[in-house]
């Protein structure tokens, strides 16, 4: 286990091959699993709003506009608090610079937590998801997206294969060999943590939390127009999204 949380957005390296990436900043609503997170959330007018993981703060913007009488941010990253800051800024959000393994709150602050694509850095989800169910209202959601446990399982990560007929393959293997993986994406040593989609829903459960969906997004027909490179992403999901409540 490392010393300290990751802070790889942080990374020039890292940040500038990011920022590339359409979902990064004006283009997020046009990530391939945009529009099924966004339809997993619930009514957030006069909520108030934990977003772990807040990167550039879009969606904590998103929130905002939507009715939340609060929003509060956390991401360890201080450029991606600074972009949130200036760019996605809101008078009811506001951020703390944190590893959102170690941030803190008081039992039922929140009605609504949201996570995007950030618990695969965390090491121990288990305790993080008891956390966040303390800090839920009564009937309180917790909203989550990670990627998805067979997109991270590979050791090493390898991602397509050929097979020696020249068909294209998603190799999987070492499903049920749980924990972190180095991988290179931009930058060398970019660390993420495998755990399997049984680890993920049982942690919510023993944490009194109630599944009501799980998604396994597709991505649709537009948006593959808009990639025409990216057609294999319909044979496996790359992302896995949550909804379950307090209670």
């Amino acid at each position: 286990m490392p010393d300290e949380p990751q802070n790889i957005y942080d990374d020039p390296g890292f940040l500038a091959g990011y920022s590339t990436l359409e979902r990064f900043g004006a283009g997020w609503e046009r990530a391939a699993e945009h529009a099924d997170l966004v339809a997993l959330l619930p009514d957030v007018n006069g909520r108030r709003v934990l977003d772990l993981g807040c990167g550039a703060g879009q969606l904590a913007r998103h929130l905002a506009t939507r009715g939340a009488a609060e929003v509060i941010g956390v991401d360890v990253s201080e450029r991606m608090l600074e972009l949130a800051r200036t760019q996605w800024a809101h008078p009811r959000v506001s951020y703390q610079r944190a590893a959102i393994e170690e941030v803190t709150f008081a039992p039922a602050r929140f009605d609504l937590v949201v996570s995007v694509l950030a618990l695969h850095y965390v090491d121990d989800y288990r305790c993080l998801v008891a956390r966040i169910a303390e800090w839920l209202t009564p009937a309180g959601v917790v909203v989550y997206s990670t990627e998805h446990p067979i997109f991270t399982a590979r050791l090493p990560y390898e991602g397509w294969v050929r097979e020696e007929a020249g068909c294209k393959r998603w190799a999987l293997n070492d499903y049920s060999d749980e924990g972190a993986r180095d991988e290179t994406w931009f930058v060398p040593g970019v660390r993420k943590v495998h755990r399997t989609i049984a680890t993920m829903m049982n942690g919510l459960v023993d944490a009194g939390l109630t599944i009501e969906r799980v998604v396994e997004p597709v991505p649709s027909a537009e948006w593959l127009d808009r990639h025409p490179s990216m057609r294999d992403e319909r044979r496996r999901p790359m992302f896995l999204l949550v909804r379950a409540r307090k209670g």
